[in-house]
């Protein structure tokens, strides 16, 4: 996989389509997201055969594929919307998996994990899911966590960091960028669905 964070040319998104006619023949793709943080455009190149969660073979034991998976299961399903797990809780998880790890080797494995930018460590200490993650593993994701996962209802991205409804029921979603972005040109900050006062002071995911 490679990243490009720089800014799109004028007509790249048509090369780059031109460009998966002859990827999606040997199963590879251009996908294009954004970083959940600052908007920053970012560009994947992806496998797309076979499952997801597999490929990470190529870079992990099966043990150590088991672990990531409980961290993912971990962040995705944390309560009210956190999408984030604790380092004591995380370490707690090693010991869960069939081929329980040591502490030792736990805390070396998720420092792996975000070396290999499949994780984020926050300042306090927390682990989200990286953009990487989040593209690379995206079909995966909403196979596996389709009541938990919820997309921006802007630009449709999957959203784990931004802003939410204060309506519990509600499903709107926003990434902190695409929340400026929509409430630039509205006359009040109301809920596109609900049409109660959004408040950006309203979060989802660590911060």
């Amino acid at each position: 996989m490679s990243i490009n964070k720089e800014r799109a040319p004028e007509g790249f998104q048509e090369f780059v389509s031109t460009i998966n006619q002859k990827l999606n023949l040997v199963d590879m793709e251009f996908r294009r997201s954004h970083e959940e943080d600052d908007g920053n455009p970012v560009w994947a190149l992806v496998n797309t055969n076979g499952d997801e969660i597999a490929k990470l073979a190529t870079e992990y034991s099966p043990v150590e594929i088991s672990y990531f998976k409980r961290l993912i299961e971990l962040i995705v399903t944390a309560d009210d919307d956190a999408f984030s797990a604790s380092s004591i809780m995380a370490l707690k998880e090693a010991s869960k998996i069939k081929t329980p790890l040591t502490k030792s080797a736990a805390e070396t494995l998720l420092q792996r994990f975000v070396d290999d930018k499949w994780l984020i460590q926050s300042q306090n200490g927390k682990y989200s899911m990286s953009q990487r993650t989040i593209l690379e593993l995206q079909a995966y994701l909403k196979d596996e966590f389709e009541d938990y996962l919820i997309e921006c209802i802007l630009c449709y991205d999957i959203v784990t960091k931004g802003q939410r409804c204060d309506v519990q029921e509600c499903k709107s979603r926003f990434h902190h960028h695409c929340a400026r972005r929509y409430f630039s040109s509205q006359n009040e900050k109301v809920c596109p669905a609900c049409k109660i006062v959004w408040k950006s002071s309203n979060i989802i995911g660590d911060h």
